[in-house]
């Protein structure tokens, strides 16, 4: 990446950041209340609280640690796409100290009846009620969202149902089989019309795979040009070897967005004064879309010090998901008629 790239990188990270905060960064489980933990800390612009059960019944684990450009479009704490599971997204010196419920969003959040049915039983009679209603087109399985409507790389808002009751995305990433997604608003709209539609969904999945893994959808956005992305997965205990799998990069798959992931857990070395990655894992692929409002390009990060760190990308530019560097420095493309000036302001200055 070249100087005006960063330099117009490091002004957008600048924007948007509002001043650093110091943020609780810890975790742990509890068996009663109050669950807290206000050990070690980090700086980012934004703080967060998670809170869901564990594997042991009775038990939860809170989590605390630091954000950056968050896809949550308000803050406060809400449901995080499950009954039990809690996200607080907060602004401010500490403000990540304890879970206060976001009481007067969600008494006005309307509740909806949705089928529910497990990746066994695709069509099953069960319901549940909830914020908003799910469904996974490839494998059958439905049920109830809560809090905030979720999508993976989209913000996560009720601003996402404002134009139409139903959005999908359909992911091509690394060796798995394409995912079709959907959340809706209407009292059970995540029906599955007919045995037969799922299965020549399935059918229809199993071909697009054989066609360079571009991915197919019933009513894509055609808005929206298609994009040459890599399409990978590794997973390695050496993070100097991550991006430089060379068969696996040479996979391609075309969508309306190129997509990273990336995990880093991370932990203090024999010293105690550095971190040392010592598990990485990446996901690279792309994504076809029905309704292009509401993605959220660039990246979001989400860490706790000395524990691990999750980065998210969508971009849009051919191979723009190499690394999440260069998935972020995709957001300059309508920029590049500043860098002149910009360039010139920095000489000056």
């Amino acid at each position: 990446m070249n100087l005006s790239n960063f330099i117009i990188l490091g002004i957008l990270f600048s924007s948007s950041s509002g001043g650093k905060n110091e943020c609780y960064s810890c975790s742990g489980v509890c068996h009663n209340e109050p669950c807290n933990c206000q050990m070690g800390s980090c700086e980012s612009n934004q703080c967060f609280i998670e809170k869901k059960p564990t594997e042991i019944p009775g038990s939860m684990k809170i989590t605390k640690g630091c954000l950056r450009r968050s896809s949550r479009i308000h803050h406060g704490c809400e449901y995080d796409h499950f009954s039990d599971h809690i996200l607080c997204v907060c602004q401010g010196h500490y403000c990540n100290d304890k879970v206060v419920m976001n009481t007067t969003r969600q008494k006005y959040a309307r509740t909806i009846t949705c089928r529910e049915c497990s990746e066994k039983n695709p069509n099953c009679d069960s319901t549940c009620e909830g914020h908003w209603c799910h469904e996974d087109m490839s494998t059958g399985a439905s049920g109830c969202g809560y809090g905030p409507p979720a999508l993976p790389f989209y913000y996560r808002g009720p601003e996402l149902f404002y134009y139409r009751s139903k959005v999908c995305i359909t992911l091509s990433r690394g060796a798995g089989k394409p995912r079709r997604h959907c959340i809706c608003s209407l009292n059970m709209c995540n029906q599955l019309n007919s045995p037969q539609n799922y299965h020549n969904y399935k059918d229809r999945e199993k071909e697009s795979g054989l066609k360079l893994r571009s991915l197919a959808m019933t009513s894509p956005d055609t808005n929206v040009p298609l994009q040459s992305c890599y399409n990978c997965e590794t997973n390695t205990q050496d993070a100097a070897a991550m991006s430089h799998t060379t068969n696996c990069r040479s996979n391609r798959c075309m969508g309306h967005f190129c997509t990273y992931a990336a995990q880093r857990h991370t932990s203090k070395n024999s010293m105690g004064r550095s971190n040392m990655v010592h598990a990485v894992s990446e996901l690279q692929g792309c994504m076809n879309v029905s309704d292009r409002n509401n993605i959220m390009l660039g990246c979001s990060k989400k860490w706790i010090s000395d524990e691990y760190e999750e980065i998210h990308c969508a971009c849009r530019g051919n191979l723009c998901n190499s690394d999440s560097l260069t998935a972020a420095s995709s957001m300059l493309n309508g920029f590049h008629v500043l860098i002149p000036l910009l360039l010139s302001f920095f000489v000056l200055f």
